[in-house]
């Protein structure tokens, strides 16, 4: 392939510079010139014209260059009939983004990491044929074996009559992130509405509390949802509430009347007014014996908030995960934190009725 010859023309800015580097990394066999006018002047007016309009597409602020060049881009060879889907070139965010080195992408098919794309072709060929060019959402597979959201707009390209499809895969695994997270602080919204809705439901105050413990467990995605009260006459723990998802096993009835002293570091740290979140079987040594209790209920991990009442401990609200790894998020605490204040004040409340 005959290589691209880029000019830029210097406005004296540091920008330009830093574009020009940007656009000598491409891959891509691309030579860049920086000039002091336009190269073309002369009385060559379509030239002229011509440079003048790709000068002016790249004299862009350089965010808006950058974005373009954290793209994945690649040329492909959809119909290579020694080797379909060829990958001919690929630019520097294509190899760090999937992490593979650019030799070993040059050497793959872009079928084999581009998702779900296959079952699409047909429709895509159509929309290329007709359109010029097609757009679509699909993933793309990581050297890693992880997927990465993308969107992706292919368009044929003719270059010195060798045709290839120019791919740009845009990574949209941010803006997924981001729209999960405002659908999860809208829901947040709503189960806070819910739950204080629910707790003021003072006539029947323990089915208000069990079904507020349902709306928490299913917004975070927990196993278990409970609620544990502080007996200071009897120095015991009482598991009080318990919501559990279909499936799981309630620990309820296990934990009735605990003594104190089966949880000395819970119960010094819950004191401090500190959250709990761990996993079980990376609790600190000191908390041996509350290790051995939480695996006894099959809780692989959990985080656990205290209720406070008039600046004194009176329990405890937490979540419990029984499988596989998990880490609890800062928005799921904020949540129980929550719910924990709620809690106290229907308690609070509950004692003067």
């Amino acid at each position: 392939m005959k290589p691209i010859k880029v000019y830029i023309i210097d406005n004296g800015t540091a920008e330009i510079k830093t574009l020009s580097e940007r656009i000598s990394n491409l891959r891509w066999n691309i030579h860049v010139e920086t000039v002091s006018e336009d190269p073309f002047l002369g009385g060559r007016a379509s030239e002229s014209n011509q440079c003048f309009t790709l000068n002016k597409s790249l004299r862009v602020k350089y965010e808006g260059f950058s974005s373009l060049i954290d793209d994945l881009i690649f040329l492909v060879s959809l119909d290579d009939p020694s080797r379909p889907g060829r990958i001919v070139e690929a630019n520097n965010s294509a190899a760090e983004k999937l992490g593979y080195s650019y030799e070993e992408l040059q050497e793959m098919s872009f079928y084999t990491i581009a998702g779900d794309l296959d079952s699409e072709m047909k429709k895509i060929r159509a929309d290329l044929q007709v359109k010029g060019m097609s757009t679509t959402d699909s993933f793309l597979t990581m050297k890693s074996g992880d997927k990465l959201q993308v969107e992706v707009c292919m368009k044929v390209l003719d270059l010195n009559d060798s045709i290839v499809t120019m791919v740009v895969a845009r990574d949209t695994s941010a803006f997924r992130k981001m729209a999960t997270e405002l659908q999860w602080r809208k829901n947040f919204e709503r189960v806070i509405s819910e739950v204080s809705g629910t707790l003021k439901e003072f006539e029947n105050i323990d089915d208000a509390i069990d079904k507020a413990l349902k709306h928490l467990g299913e917004l975070t995605s927990a196993d278990r949802s409970n609620v544990f009260l502080l007996d200071y006459r009897n120095e015991l723990v009482r598991n009080t509430h318990e919501w559990c998802k279909e499936s799981v096993r309630s620990a309820k009835p296990f934990l009735q009347k605990i003594p104190f002293k089966e949880f000395p570091w819970w119960m010094k740290e819950l004191q401090k007014g500190k959250v709990l979140s761990y996993v079980v079987n990376e609790l600190p040594e000191e908390a041996n014996r509350e290790a051995v209790v939480l695996a006894r209920q099959g809780i692989v991990s959990l985080v656990v908030i205290p209720i406070y009442s008039r600046q004194r401990l009176i329990g405890f609200v937490g979540l419990e995960r029984l499988f596989g790894q998990f880490e609890w998020s800062k928005a799921d605490i904020e949540l129980l934190e929550v719910f924990a204040g709620l809690i106290s004040g229907v308690i609070e409340y509950s004692r003067f009725m």
